[in-house]
């Protein structure tokens, strides 16, 4: 009898990278797929369910499973921060809990980069046994770091449960489609003057193996998955054709949190935070234990994602200031 898998977030964009790849093992013999929105995809293994994470329905879904991959989370921002919370905080902990009582031997959860924090002295390479900074005004690095507290605990309390945890660093590829290539596609866009952070990213077909591997071994633990190096943040709006117009954070900030109240901008002050700062972490643990090794880098990643975009544009021109690595 094969596996069963169960993925929550099933329509997310974390979800999309390793779907197909569920799909077309032979050892995987059903997909649950759990959602608050409609099934957007086509995949005959799929047992669709529309439920909410927060659910007690949950338990129920996750009884039989071999593997849970757990990638529900608001991450563009939303008004509702109470709601934000639920959602993040206690809706994956009701996820843990199912999965526990429902005897699941693999837990996966997606966490991310930003639970380090985007400190001024952050090192280069940061590693998994890091301390957790998360930036305080960022719903986000907050709830990544807050969930990561949850399940460390938690599993240690169930040690028949095999739990991965990645790390993972700004996703992207031809299938993005959420506020950052949003913000990558305007005609202008404002940043936070004397600022000149790095992004360490990870294609989407990178995230998507990693996620695979994560299942296909027993990999316990906490790993970071990015590519090596990182481009500036300045040449991604750059090649992107996007002009920059530099404010002091202080009052970029304040603007920000009048038009995100106002609705007429998508994100408050937290994403700029999470942007003032550099966050670049060492996958080395990842790629001996998985024998992973990212086919793109942080410069090819983001060149990809611009060559299918609608409004492509040449890729000729400067060369990003790389910080860490070569591009490959």
């Amino acid at each position: 009898m094969g596996k069963i898998v169960a993925v929550t977030g099933v329509n997310s964009y974390f979800a999309s990278t390793v779907l197909p790849k569920l799909a077309a093992d032979p050892e995987v013999e059903r997909i649950v797929g759990i959602d608050v929105t409609g099934w957007k995809g086509s995949i005959d293994k799929m047992d669709f369910h529309r439920v909410d994470v927060r659910s007690k329905e949950m338990f129920a879904l996750l009884k039989g499973v071999d593997t849970l991959y757990h990638l529900a989370f608001i991450v563009g921002e939303i008004h509702d921060k109470e709601k934000t919370y639920d959602i993040n905080i206690n809706g994956s902990k009701n996820v843990f809990t199912a999965a526990a009582e429902g005897k699941v031997r693999k837990v996966i959860y997606t966490s991310s980069a930003t639970a380090y924090g985007a400190r001024a002295d952050n090192p280069l390479g940061i590693k998994e046994d890091r301390r957790l900074r998360p930036n305080e005004d960022s719903y986000y690095s907050l709830s990544k770091a807050e969930v990561e507290s949850f399940v460390r605990g938690f599993f240690a309390n169930h040690p028949d449960i095999l739990l991965t945890v990645l790390r993972a660093g700004l996703c992207v590829g031809p299938h993005i489609d959420n506020l950052f290539s949003r913000f990558w596609s305007r005609r202008a866009s404002i940043f936070l003057w004397g600022r000149h952070p790095h992004l360490q990213l990870i294609h989407e077909e990178d995230l998507g193996e990693a996620l695979y591997l994560a299942m296909q071994k027993d990999l316990p633990g906490i790993y970071n998955v990015a590519a090596d190096d990182a481009v500036a943040t300045r040449w991604v709006f750059e090649k992107a054709g996007v002009k920059l117009v530099n404010l002091p954070g202080r009052f970029l900030k304040a603007a920000s949190n009048v038009a995100f109240a106002l609705r007429l901008e998508e994100v408050s002050q937290g994403w700029l935070s999470l942007c003032e700062h550099t966050i670049h972490v060492n996958s080395d643990k990842f790629k001996k234990a998985a024998g992973w090794e990212p086919a793109y880098s942080s410069e090819t990643a983001y060149l990809h994602y611009l060559a299918h975009r609608d409004r492509s544009k040449p890729t000729s021109g400067s060369q990003p200031m790389m910080l860490a690595g070569k591009p490959k």
